[in-house]
């Protein structure tokens, strides 16, 4: 059912009209004033929305193309204050703790713990009842994809912010990247299996794979430091049967089992598979103890330039630097010892639960949620991230193409449209991304072009289940929370301990089971699966 409508979505976006440049209708395009025929207001209604900056890579809000075009369309002016990312938190706590609350928060992001917290002291102004009443595209979101609302469903009742969508599954998955020069150079195929894949690692560190006669400067999997928990052995719970539950599912340690069961991922014998896997890499050489120490960025962007690097993990092949595209490809899933072939770094199509937010102070709700609104449908889906047609860009073989002055611009066509539109760039904005072809259409790619990779596996080997973060209770938050960070802790000690052989995995793994159980292991599955059963329930 859900791969079913991931393709409407799909086609639903596809069919993108010219009606833009015209700013004809679309959901929440008229929204505020008396308008008279010909859609003008008698007066502007004015709000103030607090957001993350970007001023240093962009013009300000207030002077941005994107909103000058947009209040002309909706009589509806924006009074921005920008926070610098690093100052957020600690300017989000005192505007919340003050009596100058902004009119909305766009983009700036809360906790499921905070949107529970502020929305019962009625900070967060519920949203359903406005939703059903004043925004169609959202509306039809949730009724198309309950899954949507359930996930931004607190356990009050309430909806207290709107999502981020992206439901292309290439821009929601990361792949392996693996050195294709390389395999080339050796004659070797590009591996299906995680056998496969240590076998060809050891192939790069052994056989001179660069070819420059240093048989000893090549590097296997390789990432700055302390990447590999959240991308290699996350992608490895796919190939050793804990894929099901996807990326969220794997961040809160459980996943859906093959008799249905939710289970945890820490302590199963699964996860000391995974483990052992990555002790035989370590002990090969090809997984160097850089990935647990301190490896920099540029170092590693340096090392792949000198042609020293053979595997990492991401979204795409361009994090690495220029070597990425050029000399690499990606693998979406790895076939594992017992067949287990699930795309388990996969998130859900509601990439992120709080890109907007409603505050008490707030004297237009109708006309906030209204203006919101229309990047939830096809026409504000295309205006965020493209602009408009004949004037940001231009349909090219029936995909859009940013104009020149976008594509030519001397910090890369990513900033320069984000000279124009704001869609583009940080992420977990309100609103539906585009599809994945008019991305990279953009780009002049295709999508299997932009991934290097063929992306049309990502549909065939996809989670059975995709669980969003399940929101807990102010009860549940406490609790496992504390449990958390002290297993956490002890998995992060015992982790680095097992695959250098520093701990054995024979000898010391009941003892590290029953340390996690003496942690509270069991209680928090207790409370995951209270918060799936309850998930379940939403309608």
């Amino acid at each position: 059912m859900m791969k079913r409508k991931l393709v409407v979505l799909l086609a639903f976006l596809l069919a993108v009209t010219a009606g833009l440049a015209g700013c004809s209708g679309g959901g929440g395009g008229q929204t505020a004033g008396n308008r008279g025929e010909e859609g003008q207001t008698d007066g502007l209604v004015t709000l103030k929305f607090t957001r993350i900056s970007y001023n240093d890579v962009r013009p300000p809000s207030k002077e941005l193309w994107m909103w000058k075009k947009y209040e002309e369309k909706t009589g509806v002016r924006i009074e921005w204050e920008e926070i610098p990312g690093a100052s957020v938190t600690e300017r989000k706590n005192v505007i919340l703790g003050s009596n100058n609350l902004p009119d909305a928060f766009y983009q700036l992001g809360f906790s499921n713990d905070e949107l529970i917290r502020y929305g019962e002291q009625g900070i967060f102004v519920p949203l359903e009842g406005l939703i059903e009443q004043h925004a169609p595209n959202l509306k039809k979101l949730f009724q198309d994809y309950p899954e949507v609302k359930k996930t931004l469903t607190m356990p009050d009742g309430h909806i207290y912010s709107l999502p981020y969508i992206d439901s292309a599954l290439p821009y929601r998955s990361i792949r392996l990247y693996i050195n294709k020069t390389w395999l080339d150079r050796l004659g070797l195929e590009l591996p299906k299996t995680t056998e496969e894949l240590r076998q060809v690692l050891l192939a790069f560190k052994e056989q001179d794979a660069n070819g420059n006669g240093d048989a000893d400067d090549e590097m296997g999997w390789i990432m700055p430091s302390g990447t590999i928990n959240s991308m290699f052995e996350r992608q490895l719970f796919g190939s050793f049967g804990m894929g099901n539950g996807g990326l969220k599912a794997a961040e809160n340690w459980v996943y859906k089992d093959k008799d249905g069961a939710m289970k945890l991922i820490f302590n199963d014998p699964k996860y000391k598979e995974v483990l052992q896997y990555l002790r035989q890499l370590y002990e090969d050489g090809t997984l160097p103890l850089l990935n647990y120490s301190e490896y920099e960025y540029a170092k590693w962007v340096s090392d792949a330039a000198n042609d020293k690097v053979g595997a990492f993990s991401w979204g795409d092949p361009a994090y690495i630097g220029n070597a990425g595209p050029k000399n690499f490809v990606g693998i979406n899933v790895l076939a594992g010892p017992g067949g287990d072939q699930v795309v388990s770094w996969m998130d859900p199509m509601t990439r992120g639960t709080s890109s907007f937010t409603i505050t008490k102070a707030n004297p237009h709700p109708e006309e906030t949620i209204q203006w919101v609104d229309y990047f939830y449908g096809e026409e504000g889906s295309m205006f965020g991230f493209f602009g408009i047609e004949g004037e940001t860009y231009n349909m090219v073989d029936g995909k859009p193409a940013y104009i020149d002055e976008i594509r030519k611009y001397e910090g890369g066509q990513q900033l320069g449209a984000f000279q124009y539109v704001d869609n583009v760039y940080g992420g977990y904005y309100p609103y539906v991304e585009p599809p994945a072809d008019l991305r990279s259409a953009a780009k002049g790619k295709t999508v299997n072009e932009d991934f290097k990779t063929n992306s049309a596996e990502l549909e065939k080997f996809l989670p059975e289940e995709i669980w969003p973060s399940f929101v807990p209770t102010p009860e549940e938050s406490k609790e496992q929370s504390a449990i958390l960070t002290d297993i956490n802790k002890y998995i992060t000690e015992m982790r680095v301990k097992f695959i250098t052989g520093k701990a054995n995995l024979e000898a010391d793994w009941d003892n590290y089971v029953s340390t996690l159980d003496r942690m509270g292991a069991q209680k928090y599955l207790e409370i995951k699966k209270s918060q799936y059963e309850r998930y379940k329930t939403v309608k």
